[in-house]
């Protein structure tokens, strides 16, 4: 069901000099790259569509935990793996949440922004979903199968997803939440899901003013909000390394999926290019 054979094969015909690259590309479909992607789309504009996506991200993190774990199946053997890589080995490998998150997040982004009949985005899509996969099983942390099943688990999820928020990121958060409590019961307070809780509850508490949020009026706006929101976003992150204790990580991340959400207000309030778009 793994496919073992064709994932050693696949490994065995990439060579290990190219592996920094396998490595940025497997990011692509870390918890990092993909927020931050997310982040700057809403900050850039279309907020309800990002912010979507975005409960879609949070929501697949609790969902696909609870699978791993109620699964229970092991990554492939130490000696598997392409280089050594801190955390990789930890966790469990079926399915591949990288695989599962790149679809989620790439495919949802097709999706919200109503490009499903656009041959180049689906096939950008498609074409990262597709990297994202094969990097796990060249880096040795997963098989073929998982990455597999990952993915087209990935594609039920948009579609259930779809279907249930009905474009509104506020029920994508309701989901999400929901999702969140029973993952903390099956897999208990581990780190991830608690970012899944309180991602959860940050959506919650801030989607509703994404409709009030102040639009942007110049270039130079969205460029100030861009950098003011990567580094509030990098502050939390760097605070995350501080705190151990569950309420806190969970109020933390609550905060930031919130500081996502409602940055546009601080930087609105400084009317920075005002003067200049009323002349225009």
């Amino acid at each position: 069901m793994r496919l073992e054979e064709p994932s050693a094969a696949i490994r065995e015909a990439f060579p290990a000099a190219y592996a920094d690259l396998v490595v940025f590309v497997t990011e692509l479909g870390g918890t990092t790259v993909p927020m931050l992607v997310l982040a700057v789309l809403f900050w850039s504009g279309r907020r309800r569509r990002s912010a979507l996506v975005i409960s879609y991200a949070v929501a697949g993190l609790g969902l696909l935990l609870s699978i791993k774990t109620l699964l229970g199946l092991p990554r492939p053997p130490a000696d598997a793996l392409l280089i050594p890589l801190e955390g990789e080995r930890e966790g469990y490998g079926f399915p591949s949440g990288h695989a599962f998150a790149a679809t989620v997040v790439y495919g949802g982004l097709v999706v919200a922004y109503d490009r499903t009949r656009d041959g180049r985005a689906l096939a950008a899509a498609g074409t990262l979903v597709a990297l994202v996969s094969l990097s796990r099983v060249v880096l040795g942390v997963h098989y073929l199968g998982d990455v597999i099943v990952g993915a087209a688990l990935g594609v039920a999820f948009l579609a259930a997803m779809t279907r249930l928020t009905k474009g509104d990121p506020r029920r994508g958060f309701a989901v999400a939440f929901g999702l969140a409590l029973v993952t903390v019961v099956v897999a208990g307070a581990s780190d991830d899901s608690l970012l899944g809780l309180g991602g959860a509850i940050g959506g919650l508490c801030a989607a509703g003013w994404i409709d009030r949020l102040p639009e942007l009026r110049t270039r130079l706006e969205t460029a100030v909000l861009v950098a003011v929101g990567s580094v509030g976003v990098a502050a939390l992150q760097f605070a995350e390394a501080l705190v151990t204790a569950a309420p806190a990580l969970v109020a933390l991340y609550a905060a930031l999926v919130g500081w996502v959400l409602l940055a546009p207000i601080a930087v609105g309030r400084l009317a920075i290019g005002a003067a200049d778009a009323s002349r225009a």
